[in-house]
């Protein structure tokens, strides 16, 4: 059995226990910084038990959300109240009114507390500049590139910075995940979502990047676009627009028929396949799952190119369900890799 096909990963946030989200906003930096540890322990057992490859950083355990998170850390953003992000859950949006500037690192706790306590290989996942951008009023920039692109080297300090912390102790590459579901939501924007992300790795050395888009309804003028981005990975939703019959043809696997645009336009990058819907609670069964993968590996040929996760952070379901649509994940690609 090969272990290095079809790797499967945790790409974004879980949902958090109650004694940790009641509290996010309400207890002291001390007594926080306590939940979100023994919350991230908690995660990392769990996403071990599941038999995760790569456990990203325990479900995003430090963070409330990904937009404000960032936006938080920051010099010349205000907040002026919430905004729905979706199923009722809300994130503060922040308007740009001077020139942006680190306060300080926003993830190294984070980083460092998975580092000292994972077992398993991680991933940092990041918000990207064009989603940065995309969710911030702009009060202060020329237009939406001169901002984009302002944000672009707020986030290639900070991953330089990370992987500073990364280089110490920890060996092989840093993996690093950049967050854009903004991506494909304006088409004609796509030149600059390329340019942005280009520019907060720009120069970077030691690390594997990847993009995760999440929601789209062609991925096809990504996958066009895309060619062009200096990384090495795609982390992809599928699931939340295929259907639940079992089977492996083009009509069961609908969402999936993208892959062979994917691999005419751009075999260089792998592409993790998302193969759990995480707005739903329907748990898939393991079968529904070898059969979206195995479509996978017929449309690429290269299992060794296909990770597999699920379509998104599992944050909106609980950690009961979370916890067995990962599972299910996870036995589906043990029975594929031992014809492997």
């Amino acid at each position: 059995m090969n272990n290095d096909v079809l790797i499967t990963q945790e790409i974004g946030s879980f949902r958090k226990p109650q004694y940790l989200s009641s509290v996010f906003r309400k207890a002291t930096d001390a007594e926080l910084t306590k939940l979100k540890e023994r919350a991230t322990l908690e995660t990392l057992d769990l996403f071990n038990k599941a038999g995760l490859d790569n456990i990203g950083v325990a479900g995003e355990m430090y963070r409330w959300e990904m937009y404000e998170h960032v936006a938080a850390s920051l010099q010349g953003i205000e907040f002026f109240g919430p905004v729905r992000s979706f199923d009722n859950r809300y994130y503060r949006k922040g308007s740009v009114v001077s020139a942006i500037k680190r306060k300080g690192s926003f993830h190294d706790d984070e980083l460092k507390f998975i580092m000292k306590n994972a077992t398993r290989k991680i991933k940092l996942p990041i918000t990207g500049p064009y989603t940065m951008a995309d969710w911030s009023f702009n009060e202060h920039y020329r237009d939406k590139r001169e901002l984009a692109l302002a944000f672009a080297d707020i986030l290639r300090e900070e991953i330089r910075h990370l992987k500073e912390i990364w280089s110490t102790s920890m060996p092989g590459v840093f993996e690093v995940q950049i967050d854009e579901p903004a991506a494909t939501t304006h088409p004609s924007e796509m030149d600059l979502v390329v340019e942005s992300v280009n520019r907060s790795i720009e120069g970077i050395q030691g690390c594997e990047f990847s993009i995760h888009v999440c929601y789209s309804t062609d991925y096809r003028m990504l996958f066009e676009k895309g060619a062009d981005l200096k990384l090495q990975g795609y982390n992809l939703e599928f699931a939340n627009r295929d259907t639940n019959e079992l089977g492996t043809s083009s009509d069961h696997r609908k969402a999936f028929s993208e892959l062979k645009d994917f691999w005419d336009i751009d075999n260089t990058k792998f592409i993790g396949i998302g193969v759990t819907d995480v707005h739903v609670d329907y748990i898939e069964p393991v079968q529904l799952i070898e059969d979206r993968i195995r479509y996978a590996i017929d449309a690429i040929q290269d299992p060794g190119m296909i990770r597999v996760n699920p379509d998104c952070g599992l944050r909106t379901r609980s950690r009961e369900i979370g916890y067995a649509k990962l599972k299910n994940m996870v036995d589906a690609v043990s029975q594929i890799r031992k014809e492997y």
